[in-house]
């Protein structure tokens, strides 16, 4: 299995962050992975709530369900079926006062199909852009909380994570 952490300063208040972060089926308007994003469920948060994504890059597509949810701190999400070559996903989204605003963390634990194979390309291309990808989200979710705008497919400059 590979981990592969993120985190951003965001210029908000943790509440703010949270009422974004917390809102399952509108990844799409922060995460630029992703184009498409809905709720699958009747409740849109909390320890149960699905959502389906339209990932950017090719057809791919994601089912998640939020579980672990601590209110106003953090939430993880499983990734229970992907058309990626994905054998395992659980990502945790965490959240925390700092200074004037908000530090916002995320760690992806995943393990791609295909035994060793998969490892091999994980290794060689996998990692680098999974990092990149989760760098991204943070940015882009970043970039939301304080100008209120839609990421759309790429993240501006002014939104690197740190």
């Amino acid at each position: 299995m590979t981990v592969i952490r993120s985190q951003a300063q965001i210029d908000a208040p943790i509440e703010k962050v949270w009422g974004v972060l917390a809102d399952i089926g509108s990844i799409d308007k922060w995460n630029p992975g992703v184009a498409k994003s809905y709720a699958t469920s009747e409740a849109t948060q909390g320890e149960g709530a699905t959502r389906h994504c339209d990932i950017t890059t090719g057809n791919a597509q994601l089912e998640e369900r939020a579980f672990d949810w601590r209110e106003g701190e953090g939430f993880k999400i499983d990734v229970y079926k992907s058309s990626l070559p994905l054998k395992r996903n659980i990502m945790s989204f965490e959240i925390e006062p700092s200074g004037d605003g908000t530090l916002a963390r995320v760690t992806a634990d995943y393990q791609l199909k295909y035994g060793p194979i998969g490892a091999l390309i994980d290794i060689l291309i996998g990692r680098r852009q999974a990092q990149q990808r989760f760098d991204e989200l943070l940015a882009g979710l970043k970039y939301h909380v304080e100008t209120g705008e839609l990421i759309g497919d790429a993240v501006p400059e002014a939104a690197a994570t740190t």
